[in-house]
């Protein structure tokens, strides 16, 4: 991801009017999340609202992927993260990715957006659908993570699975985005609207996003790798660089988490600064497309910190 974007998401908050640095003082809370990609983007811009408008300062703590600071908001280590609602569901329950190592202290906070990704392609392929990607070097991921959950179920909308691709290892997401800028792969998986899609577009002179085919067959065997996912469609007119027609791509909620041992009024603050400020977070950039603050209470099955259940409550947000 080039930083100038992750640099402007942050400078769209801040330069809002009104806005100035958090208090010297204020008490410093830490945010999980990626060094690269839409979970960077968001994170960034979750950190400078709730520095802006709470009285807390939140300081990212990046990592190469979601997997290695999750372990880390259960125990305490890091106060909050983020990640994809299938992350989050397996982790709490301790099943799928996190089979065996159930992470139970996680307590959702906020749903945020619906996090709209799939695959791309360079913009003169041959490949028109899934099923062309049938002997393609596609990016093979280590069994259990999130890019092996991901690339299995994109590739099960095409009746494919590893068998039938050229598997090219890859440690992490930022290695696979690498492998397909310098040509080893054919297929990479991006987050529609994020930094990493503009930057592509722009590295290689044109991407395409794939279209999934939208039945409930298909639906159904995606949802084998990645429970609680839908279909949605991004039209041409989206300005997204990739989406020159209507386009069906793979959604699922994006979700801010806690561990039950942070104590309640700091997820009160936190929950609060980002509810007022839909306005300011829809202007940081296409990937917070979708968020509503009546939307931050939505049940995920995974149960809520009570200091934003106390935060929604209070708002009328609450309609358990």
């Amino acid at each position: 991801m080039r930083k100038t974007f992750s640099a402007l998401a942050v400078a769209a908050l801040m330069a809002l009017p009104g806005l100035s640095t958090a208090p010297a003082q204020a008490q410093v809370v830490t945010l999980g999340s990626t060094a690269t990609g839409g979970t960077s983007q968001i994170g960034r811009s979750i950190a400078a609202a709730v520095s802006e408008y709470s009285p807390l300062q939140m300081r990212p703590q990046e990592m190469a992927n979601t997997a290695d600071y999750m372990p880390l908001v259960n125990i305490g280590e890091i106060d909050f993260g983020i990640s994809n609602v299938v992350q989050l569901w397996y982790a709490h329950h301790g099943l799928g990715m996190s089979a065996g190592t159930p992470m139970s202290e996680l307590r959702n906070v906020a749903s945020l957006m619906p996090f709209r990704a799939g695959f791309i392609v360079p913009a003169d392929s041959e490949v028109e659908s899934i099923e062309d990607l049938a002997g393609m070097r596609v990016p093979g991921f280590e069994e259990g993570t999130l890019g092996y959950h991901v690339t299995l179920a994109y590739l099960a909308n095409g009746g494919l699975d590893y068998d039938d691709v050229v598997e090219v290892p890859v440690p992490n997401f930022p290695r696979m985005w690498d492998s397909f800028r310098e040509g080893s792969t054919d297929v990479t998986i991006v987050v529609v609207g994020s930094a990493t899609n503009i930057e592509l577009d722009q590295t290689l002179d044109g991407v395409r996003f794939i279209s999934f085919t939208d039945d409930e067959e298909r639906l159904e065997a995606m949802q084998e790798w990645l429970p609680q996912m839908y279909f949605g469609q991004v039209d041409a007119d989206a300005g997204i660089p990739g989406i020159d027609e209507p386009t069906n791509i793979k959604v699922y909620d994006y979700t801010l988490f806690a561990p039950e041992s942070v104590p309640d009024d700091l997820v009160y603050e936190v929950t609060k600064s980002l509810y007022e400020n839909e306005e300011n977070l829809l202007a940081t950039g296409p990937v917070w497309t979708g968020f509503t603050a009546e939307g931050m209470s939505r049940d995920v099955d995974v149960p809520f910190h009570p200091g934003a259940i106390r935060f929604y409550e209070e708002a009328g947000a609450w309609n358990r």
